[in-house]
């Protein structure tokens, strides 16, 4: 048996309507009126090739590569694990902020692909164009502000994928 990653994930378009003195969130008909989305599983990790930094501030304000802790105060290592050579999935979960941060924005390759707000969280897949994933050095992540002691984001970051 391969190791494997699942994940689920799903989205619901939802249009505010008023009514009277109410504003009322319904699922948008130009969406089917439904909520979209399912499972997906990738068979693409090898065992060595799993890292998390756990309660990280990270100290950088533009797009930041996460092959070594650059992103964050001190130059974090992690955790826990060994950072793939090339990603297929990266989870980052946005868990407090001291003072106004903004957003804690991912970025992969040139494509900022979320912006998370305090509290979010995304497990974010990556195929790369092989198929194989993406060189770790186009993985990367930022926030819009930081000042030590003063405005910190603090996340949590996995990294799986290959180690070649």
């Amino acid at each position: 048996m391969a190791n494997e990653l699942r994940m689920a994930s799903n989205i619901s378009v939802l249009q505010d309507v008023v009514e009277g003195d109410y504003s009322i969130l319904q699922h948008d008909l130009l969406a089917n009126s439904k909520t979209w989305g399912g499972k997906y599983s990738m068979p693409a990790y090898d065992n060595d090739a799993v890292a998390y930094w756990e309660s990280a501030v990270i100290d950088v304000t533009t797009a930041t590569g996460l092959a070594d802790g650059t992103a964050f105060e001190g130059n974090a290592a992690v955790d826990a694990g060994t950072v793939p050579v090339k990603v297929t999935g990266i989870a980052v979960e946005y868990t407090s902020e001291l003072g106004t941060v903004g957003d804690v924005v991912i970025t992969i390759g040139t494509q900022v692909m979320a912006e998370l707000d305090v509290g979010e969280g995304i497990f974010i897949p990556i195929s790369g164009a092989s198929g194989v994933g993406l060189a770790v050095a186009n993985v990367k992540i930022h926030a819009d502000v930081y000042s030590d002691g003063v405005n910190e984001a603090t996340v949590n970051v996995m990294l799986v994928g290959l180690n070649a």
